[in-house]
């Protein structure tokens, strides 16, 4: 069967069983401008390589012989010699653009732009990362400049006395009178007081906030974090209450100075 005239009985046998084109192409995955081509016998447009494996698959789909619609059936073989366009070596051939053709190439144009865009992508999150790791050394390095005063409240607890001679007049005199004591916070802490028996403060205290109280007798204390505050009794300033994060409760401060909280 001459392969120019076999589409008109492949379309009647694909009726006949009762198979739409559209069935057929889900089932051969031929492009439905080919199975009408095929079918409709306008196949110029068509290279001749790529005809015969469609009509191959068309027939087996529907349990043909692809020979007796190739036009190769009962023909000797003759050799291709230029197995490229299915034509002798040396004929011209006429350059011919089909829709089948056309679809891959412009596929490929796109593949460019695609990578422009992948190359674009990656330049931005580099640049992110670099930002990143930018700002994560410049944190580290501020953390690690602590100011010196800060060194000092953070060196180890001492009762430091400002002379190691008598008492100066104006303490004897604050001692005859009573006493001042001042707390210092060095970070955020809770904080109750109690001067000669009545409640002065209570409530939190912010990092760098300072309380001055003056009694008489006594001054009893409460802290939430013993080593965040530092305290200054008279002319001794005392820094070593207890470990960070360790309540304290009960602290007495009387005129002979700390004594240990019940």
């Amino acid at each position: 069967m001459n392969i120019e005239t076999a589409g008109s009985r492949l379309k009647k046998i694909r009726q006949e069983r009762g198979l739409t084109l559209e069935e057929l192409q889900k089932k051969t995955r031929i492009h439905l401008n080919v199975l009408r081509a095929i079918e409709g016998d306008s196949i110029s447009d068509l290279s001749p390589i790529y005809l015969k494996g469609f009509i191959k698959i068309y027939c087996t789909s529907l349990g043909l012989d692809p020979k007796e619609y190739t036009g190769t059936a009962n023909q000797p073989h003759k050799p291709v010699l230029n197995a490229t366009v299915g034509r002798p070596l040396g004929e011209r051939v006429e350059k011919k653009t089909s829709f089948i053709k056309e679809t891959p190439l412009k596929l490929g144009a796109a593949k460019p732009a695609i990578n422009l865009v992948k190359i674009i992508v990656i330049a931005v999150l580099a640049l992110i990362c670099v930002s990143l790791v930018v700002n994560l050394v410049k944190f580290a390095s501020s953390r690690h400049k602590i100011p010196i005063q800060k060194m000092k409240s953070l060196m180890p607890a001492t009762i430091t006395k400002k002379s190691s001679s008598a008492p100066s007049a104006k303490t004897q005199k604050a001692l005859a009178e009573g006493f001042t004591l001042e707390l210092f916070t060095r970070e955020r802490s809770w904080v109750s007081a109690k001067v000669d028996g009545k409640t002065v403060f209570y409530g939190m205290l912010a990092r760098g906030r300072s309380q001055s109280w003056h009694a008489k007798e006594k001054i009893e204390l409460s802290l939430g974090d013993a080593g965040a505050v530092e305290l200054q009794f008279n002319d001794q300033r005392i820094t070593n209450l207890g470990r960070r994060g360790k309540p304290l409760k009960n602290i007495l401060i009387n005129k002979d100075g700390l004594k240990s909280p019940r």
